[in-house]
């Protein structure tokens, strides 16, 4: 049999999430041949274990000047990837018509594990209708932008694909509190909480040293300056609680960074898929929202009683360890289960073509 080409389109910047979201497609279908454009080599770390994928340094991240019948299939695999005034591979007229060549080419697109907006006009809403029509299939994570296009036959919903994330050996390290860190000074919108959000951080931190936890920050991407926040909030700590203090970043070994990971006690969950990696682990977590991306998938598949906004948090606002909670393992199975269909007609485009 023909190996097939996929080309996969994501944010392929050295972040855990993203990185994750490939890697499941490698794993899952070894017999594809994919290829991804990446900006610098540098950030194809957490692919060189894979055969089945060729990495295209400088590659183009729009769509213009593309030809569809290179590929037999395109995989777009990423989160906020419909953001207005977004940069990467984001809706635009060439997206448009790249869509349109390949739906009368007969070249199935999937969109896989994305949520749609935040959105400021409705050129731009209207133009990704238009769009999606042209799409094999569009698989959003969350129920709100399911539902502004659920006319749409192509369109549908399923929890995040990394929700499916398999489970390691328990390896609890005991009186760990584990904080994936965000920058807040990138985010135009969470630029006026900054610093009240670090000096809770800081505060935090200091009390569970206090109470005899070690507590270990977390980088998800250091292209989003995630090092950057960490190394500020490990400056403003006394230096008496440091050598209670550790520091975890992300250099693209996947199976190491889940392995820390998954070793803490508590996890407090400020990046959007710490979340959802620490339910499908299995953790006790608390969960800092700074979007409505995180509200939606929170309310969607009720993961918690109890969490904070950003926006609500307060210097002096401590996050008691009491408050940490682990997701019901039934419900966790079920929530498995169904994020297996993110992927649902890529396995169904997968099994016609074997």
């Amino acid at each position: 049999m023909k190996k097939r080409k996929v080309f996969i389109m994501a944010y392929a910047r050295a972040n855990v999430g993203d990185d994750l979201f490939i890697v499941t497609l490698l794993e899952k279908y070894k017999d594809i041949d994919f290829y991804i454009g990446i900006k610098e080599m540098s950030f194809a770390k957490a692919f060189k274990e894979y055969k089945n994928i060729t990495v295209i340094e400088n590659n183009e991240e729009n769509f213009a000047g593309r030809i569809p019948e290179k590929y037999d299939a395109y995989i777009y695999v990423g989160g906020s990837i419909f953001m207005e005034g977004g940069k990467v591979y984001n809706l635009d007229n060439e997206c448009n018509e790249f869509m349109k060549k390949c739906y009368n080419k007969k070249i199935p697109f999937f969109y896989v594990s994305s949520n749609f907006g935040p959105y400021q006009t409705q050129e731009y809403f209207d133009l990704a209708k238009d769009t999606f029509k042209y799409c094999k299939d569009i698989c959003f994570r969350d129920m709100y932008s399911y539902k502004l296009f659920q006319d749409i036959s192509t369109v549908r919903y399923a929890p995040d694909l990394i929700f499916n994330l398999e489970n390691i050996d328990d390896n609890i390290q005991k009186n760990t509190v584990g904080i994936s860190i965000i920058d807040m000074s990138i985010r135009k919108n969470l630029q006026k909480y900054e610093n009240t959000y670090i000096e809770c951080m800081i505060n935090n931190i200091i009390k569970y040293i206090e109470q005899g936890k070690i507590v270990y920050l977390f980088s998800f991407c250091k292209e989003e300056n995630d090092e950057n926040a960490i190394e500020y909030i490990e400056s403003q700590i006394p230096e008496q609680y440091k050598h209670s203090l550790k520091k975890v970043y992300y250099d693209g070994n996947i199976k190491e960074f889940v392995k820390i990971y998954k070793s803490m006690e508590y996890m407090m969950c400020c990046r959007f898929h710490a979340k959802i990696i620490s339910v499908a682990l299995g953790q006790k977590m608390y969960i800092l929202s700074y979007s409505k991306k995180i509200d939606n998938v929170i309310q969607d598949l009720s993961l918690a009683e109890k969490y904070t906004n950003i926006e609500n948090l307060e210097e002096n606002t401590y996050i008691n360890l009491n408050d940490f909670k682990e997701v019901d393992k039934e419900k966790i199975s079920q929530i498995k289960e169904e994020s297996k269909n993110q992927l649902l007609k890529i396995d169904e485009w997968y099994l016609d073509i074997k």
